[in-house]
């Protein structure tokens, strides 16, 4: 039988316990890490602030309850935004692209949707989801009327 070495016994329980700290700290991180893609992915809706507000026409250029299709410039480029003037309920202004793969959507008068025409999402005049794949609604862009100008800012996320 072999005699045991106190001082290489706790040489060998300090690694142990060395080890077994950075294991149990890089868990932690790695918990934390995905915690915050988490909340970055599903955390609470905010304003996109990295759009200044741009003017997209005259109030009365908005129909009630017409969806319109005007050219707003995004981030370095133009993107289409759907104004729509509610009457009492205010104004909004949908993102174009459908949810499920960023397809143009349609507004179709005689049917009051948006349809999507890669694989037959169907929205409201809200951008509520009817029926089909898209997982969420449209998106929603800042809106703002200045005296009778509508002003549309960056996508509400």
């Amino acid at each position: 039988m072999e005699k045991s070495n106190p001082k290489q016994d706790a040489v060998s329980l300090g690694r142990r316990k060395l080890l077994s700290l950075g294991i149990g700290t890089l868990g932690v991180a790695m918990g934390i890490s995905y915690l915050g893609l988490f909340g970055k992915f599903m955390g609470p809706k905010s304003v996109a602030a990295a759009t200044k507000l741009q003017g997209v026409g005259n109030v009365g250029k908005f129909p009630v309850n017409t969806p319109t299709l005007v050219s707003y410039k995004g981030a370095g480029t133009d993107e289409g935004v759907y104004v729509i003037n509610l009457g009492s309920e205010g104004f909004i202004a949908l993102d174009f692209h459908c949810t499920h793969l960023e397809c143009a959507v349609n507004w179709v008068q005689a049917t009051k949707q948006f349809i999507c025409p890669c694989h037959g999402g169907l929205y409201d005049i809200k951008g509520t989801v009817l029926s089909g794949p898209p997982p969420k609604p449209l998106h929603r862009r800042l809106v703002k009327i200045e005296g009778d100008n509508v002003l549309i800012g960056g996508r509400l996320v």
